[in-house]
């Protein structure tokens, strides 16, 4: 079957195919075109299931309706629910607002797929690109400055602006675990310290500052152990050596619920009560169902919330609006904040993570 053209939904609409091309490209109104033959225009359209050619579209407007979303090297399943979340979360918001996603990952800083990026980047007309700066390689950076084109960083990690986005949208990791360790039974609400020891379990990524509040309350009885992976039976066998070596650890914070499952079970094998004689503390929420079966106290990583502030960014950005304007205000604060390389300001959105108390950690009644 032949694809439809314009002249087909002119013919079919009873109009004239520049009235095709205005009602489709979202401009009946503006220059006075009757309701009625808007109606008329559209489901003409339909019927013949036209679809405008989006390249001479753009080249009319001068503007493109894709955007890229750059993020880290794909993990062997791209179904764990970090990669998930962020990936349906842009490409559902972005498809509402009328643009496309063009997702890319970058698989390292060697020179093949250096090229690759840059090749892609460089021969597709984009309307914008949001960079997701957690694990990001060098060479990015420096191909996005040289590129004109209007990028927004968002980062799962506390991050600093680096001066080539317009703006920043970053996850507080600390505040969620602050709100839980302030409030923990094992900790004085006097002088803030922790008694008995406290180990925080890494994975193979220890960029993240998540750790940080628990560090601050148990001082020199705080252990940071990073291990090679996020497999519940390497963190088993990681926290069966370390309480059998030091039974006075009273909490053991991880870097993500999926590791919880082996410390649970190393608890169990332990004869140890959760949480009366180990409070046991993860980072994510994002497999509801797990954690809630174990019982597990975690720390909500709003990755759905700084996906949609990411889209709305880089959207302002592309119409001409502030970057920052209607970002979920409720849920961030932002600053203006300057680059380490200049003196230039970026605005910067900061999303707090939150506490979810359920059974696992000892709550200060």
């Amino acid at each position: 079957m032949e694809r439809a053209t314009r002249a087909d939904v002119a013919r079919a609409a009873g109009v004239a195919p520049s009235t095709v091309s205005l009602v489709l490209n979202g401009r009946g109104r503006d220059v006075k075109i009757a309701p009625a033959t808007i109606e008329r225009v559209k489901q003409a359209a339909r019927e013949l299931n036209y679809i405008p050619n989006a390249a001479a579209r753009s080249l009319r407007r001068g503007k493109s309706h894709l955007i890229a979303l750059l993020m880290a090297e794909l993990p062997d399943d791209p179904f764990v629910p970090v990669v998930h979340t962020v990936l349906t979360t842009a490409m559902i918001d972005i498809q509402r607002r009328g643009y496309l996603l063009l997702p890319l990952f970058q698989a390292g800083d060697g020179a093949s797929d250096a090229e690759v990026i840059r090749s892609v980047l460089g021969d597709t007309q984009l309307a914008g690109i949001i960079r997701e700066t957690t694990s990001a390689e060098a060479f990015t950076s420096r191909l996005l400055a040289n590129l004109g084109i209007p990028v927004v960083a968002m980062s799962m990690i506390e991050a600093d602006p680096t001066g080539s986005e317009s703006s920043l949208i970053r996850i507080d990791e600390g505040a969620g675990v602050h709100d839980i360790i302030s409030s923990c039974a094992l900790v004085d609400p006097n002088t803030g310290i922790g008694s008995g020891r406290a180990v925080f379990l890494a994975g193979p990524n220890t960029n993240h500052a998540r750790q940080h509040p628990i560090a601050r309350s148990f001082g020199t009885n705080f252990t940071f152990y990073s291990l090679p992976d996020w497999e519940p039976a390497t963190a088993y066998q990681a926290t069966l050596r370390l309480l059998t070596e030091n039974p006075d650890i009273s909490l053991i914070a991880l870097a993500d619920d999926s590791q919880a499952p082996g410390v649970f079970q190393a608890a169990a094998d332990l004869d140890l009560s959760v949480p009366a004689d180990l409070s046991i503390l993860g980072f994510g929420n994002q497999d509801h169902r797990s954690a809630e079966a174990l019982g597990l106290t975690t720390v909500d990583w709003p990755l759905t919330d700084m996906t949609s502030a990411a889209v709305t960014s880089i959207i302002n950005v592309i119409e001409g609006r502030p970057p920052t304007a209607s970002l979920l205000p409720a849920s961030l604060a932002v600053t203006e904040e300057a680059t380490p390389a200049s003196s230039q300001t970026i605005p910067v959105a900061t999303i707090p993570t939150r506490p979810v108390w359920r059974a696992s950690v000892a709550r200060r009644s």
